[in-house]
């Protein structure tokens, strides 16, 4: 009979640690070949081995030191959150390998464990970047191993990281470009750069993070209530606030075109200005579950995502991955150059305006307001919808590793 293959997936984002980041490490254990083995090697308070499910085990290793300290927990209050955040931004910008400690140690549990039982591929994902120093250590010692190296955001690239931290992962992308056969990342953008950056990697794939559910609304229900309905999920921070937004819908209000409106905000601190004119139009409420959040954003006519321009391109966000999935239209207020305005377009799946043009923001508004009412709203198609799901995005990688191996 022949032997599983064995796959070890580096990775600091794996339960108990929670984020975004860990959902998409999640998403490849669920949906990678059945066959395939998989060990975690991660990131727990103490060093443990425990079983995720009948075909994977997760080894972790502490980190050691200040940086575990400073690890967020659910039960912090905000200014601890806060605090802890802060200080985590610090320490790693002092030290060039906060986790040094759980790399070492996670390396040593990785060669042990391989020299036991080979490991027939090698997946490690960033950000931080210990988990790429881990395996080009290993690669050193067993360079016939495959190795794919999954970017979730970029690194020596961003444009927000400091010149000297951009420079010492710079040195780790020279690094990945000798060793690594794969390079994976959540979008084309980004995937392009590294492409330049590592000419000598044999294989390129974007593996986009996409939505994780199987929530089928019912696409002959009736598409409009008494007042059309805008929902907003998630938080709102920085420059991402719906200033601009509450402009346009006020102008809309106060001019008459728009009487009939409801916005629904999910999940945010109420950290923005809401407008006199529209006090009794907004509505906050407190955040929802993943499976609740679906189910409400189903229920909305227009969803809206903000997301200001900047110097960084690539970004979806995991919202629009969910706005798109339950087949109601989307509000895009991003870069119209960017990969989500392009993917709104090509699903023709609802209305794109620049975050902080008014007038465009109107004239989205006026369209999608005109398209409730003559009930003929934009939603993907199931097919374009479908290939969002995480399991089809998934697949990807599968079949990038039965190319490898």
């Amino acid at each position: 009979m022949q032997k599983n293959k064995r796959i070890a997936l580096i990775t600091t984002w794996f339960p108990p640690n929670q984020s975004v980041a860990t959902n998409r490490m999640l998403a490849f254990v669920a949906y990678l070949d059945q066959a395939y083995e998989i060990d975690i090697y991660g990131l727990a308070p103490q060093d443990e081995e425990t079983r995720f499910d009948s075909r994977t085990r997760v080894i972790n290793s502490a980190s050691g030191g200040l940086l575990q300290k400073l690890k967020s927990n659910q039960s912090d209050g905000k200014i601890k959150h806060k605090f802890k955040t802060l200080g985590s931004i610090i320490l790693r910008r002092i030290l060039k390998n906060p986790l040094a400690s759980w790399q070492k140690s996670s390396l040593q549990k990785l060669v042990r464990e391989h020299q036991k039982a080979p490991y027939d591929c090698i997946i490690s994902s960033y950000a931080p970047q210990e988990t790429h120093l881990l395996v080009i250590a290993f690669k050193k010692q067993f360079p016939d191993v495959p190795w794919v190296a999954d970017m979730r955001d970029e690194m020596s690239k961003n444009p927000g990281l400091p010149a000297k931290l951009q420079n010492e992962l710079r040195a780790v992308e020279v690094e990945i470009n000798r060793y690594a056969q794969a390079i994976t990342s959540v979008s084309a953008p980004i995937l392009d750069d590294f492409r330049k950056l590592c000419p000598q990697v044999s294989f390129f794939e974007e593996i986009r993070n996409g939505f994780n559910h199987d929530f089928q609304r019912n696409l002959s229900e009736e598409e409009s209530g008494e007042k059309f309905k805008l929902g907003y999920f998630g938080t709102f921070y920085g420059e991402r606030k719906p200033a601009y937004l509450f402009e346009a819908i006020e102008k809309l209000y106060k001019s008459g075109e728009l009487q009939e409106i409801e916005v629904n905000i999910f999940g945010a601190h109420q950290n923005f200005t809401v407008p006199a004119a529209l006090k009794n139009k907004v509505h906050l409420f407190p955040p929802l579950s993943y499976k609740e959040a679906i189910e409400t954003m189903a229920k909305q006519d227009l969803n809206i995502q903000i997301h200001p321009r900047s110097k960084q391109k690539g970004v979806f966000t995991g919202k629009l991955f969910d706005y798109i999935s339950v087949q109601k239209p989307v509000l895009a207020l991003v870069d119209k150059d960017d990969v989500a305005a392009q993917l709104i377009r090509e699903f023709e799946c609802g209305y794109v305006a620049e975050f902080n043009e008014t007038d465009e923001i109107l004239a989205a508004l006026r369209s999608a307001y005109q398209d409730w009412k003559n009930k003929a709203p934009r939603y993907a198609s199931t097919e374009h919808k479908n290939s969002l799901h995480r399991r089809h995005q998934v697949e990807k990688l599968n079949q990038l590793i039965q190319q490898l191996v």
